[in-house]
């Protein structure tokens, strides 16, 4: 097969990768949403660098379990449970981003289950979400009178549409 062969059925895989995940991007944008609900669902020192940190590794990585890895050694870097390691509802922050990661793959993979790539695509969508939604709540504790109140400019599927 010619090298112009060889991308020309790269970029339909792309298109069609591409559409799949647009179907899911308002799905990823709530998932990020009801994750960090309101401002002590995150850890008190995590800030949205450290997630746009994700988004960057799920764009290099080569599978989910590579995040997942990542996640594990910034618990055991964070001994006094700040950020990574802190107690959300009873439970570390990153193990529980770890479940929400399992969540999304399975999803993706129900999606386009021959496509490994596709997962982690999600995975960089879902973490530029959750960098946002940091960036907001970290506002709404800073100016708790333009807040607006806990979930603020999060609209239900019905009231967008």
């Amino acid at each position: 097969m010619k090298t112009s062969e060889l991308l020309a059925e790269d970029s339909g895989a792309d298109r069609e990768r591409r559409r799949a995940l647009n179907a899911l991007k308002e799905e990823l944008a709530e998932r990020a949403m009801s994750f960090l609900n309101r401002s002590a669902s995150k850890p008190s020192k995590m800030g949205d660098k450290q997630i746009r940190n994700l988004v960057a590794l799920a764009q290099m990585a080569v599978c989910p379990l590579e995040i997942e890895a990542f996640i594990d050694y910034q618990m055991g870097r964070d001994d006094k449970e700040e950020s990574w390691s802190e107690k959300i509802d009873g439970t570390p922050f990153g193990e529980r981003l770890k479940k929400e990661i399992r969540e999304i793959v399975d999803r993706a993979g129900k999606k386009r289950p021959e496509d490994r790539r596709f997962a982690l695509l999600c995975l960089a969508q879902f973490f530029g979400y959750l960098s946002w939604r940091v960036k907001y709540l970290d506002y709404q504790k800073d100016n708790p009178a333009r807040g607006g109140g806990e979930r603020s400019g999060v609209h239900s599927r019905s009231s967008v549409r």
